[in-house]
């Protein structure tokens, strides 16, 4: 990889504005929702798919623009941007006590190391598409854990029907759809817990199939 496609571009100024407008009264964004938001804009790079690879980089762009944001606004005394998935938000430096500054984990502000994570841009340049499959997988697989002793009383005929499953039954299309439901019935998505948690059990129960 050329020293030029490791060089980390400037932040578009367009895009600078677009998000102060949209931050700068204090309004509450879940990430999802900025997304569209910055779609609705004009900012296609950023629309939402279900494709692993693309949701990763659409996912991952934001939120490394949005921490080098956070250090630029924060220099300029704009105010202090809390990041995360639940709650993206601008906090006034001037209405924003050193309480308020040391609780800022309340608000949604990520670990050090998750920062870190998302200002090297190579992650964002070098990341393959099994990369992210399996990231993913990690990740709605960690909110489907359950005790070992657990049983999982749901039959495959409803697991199916649960999760919109046509044809063929193989591990990759129980992945597939269990990804693309999750994007809607996720709980950080706005969706139902329960129905979420059905859904993990769907797919634990027809991973016993195949």
């Amino acid at each position: 990889m050329t020293q030029m496609h490791n060089a980390i571009p400037d932040i578009p100024d367009a895009l600078e504005t677009t998000l102060w407008q949209l931050l700068s009264d204090g309004k509450r964004y879940k990430e999802y929702d900025l997304l569209k938001t910055l779609v609705e804009f004009g900012f296609e790079q950023f629309t939402p798919s279900l494709e692993p690879l693309e949701l990763f980089r659409s996912h991952f762009l934001l939120f490394h623009l949005l921490y080098r944001l956070q250090d630029k606004w924060q220099q300029e005394q704009k105010g202090i941007l809390a990041i995360h998935s639940l709650e993206i938000r601008l906090l006034s430096t001037k209405q924003t006590s050193t309480t308020d500054i040391a609780s800022l984990a309340d608000f949604g502000e990520t670990p050090a190391e998750v920062k870190a994570y998302y200002l090297d841009y190579s992650t964002f340049l070098e990341t393959q598409e099994q990369e992210v499959i399996e990231l993913l997988d990690s990740f709605w697989n960690s909110f489907g854990e359950r005790p070992a002793q657990h049983t999982i009383n749901i039959s495959k005929e409803e697991s199916i029907t649960i999760l919109q499953i046509n044809g063929h039954l193989s591990a990759e299309q129980i992945n597939r759809q269990f990804r693309k439901l999750s994007q809607v019935h996720h709980p950080d998505k706005g969706g139902d817990a329960d129905t979420f948690r059905k859904l993990c059990e769907a797919r634990d129960r027809l991973k016993m199939e195949v």
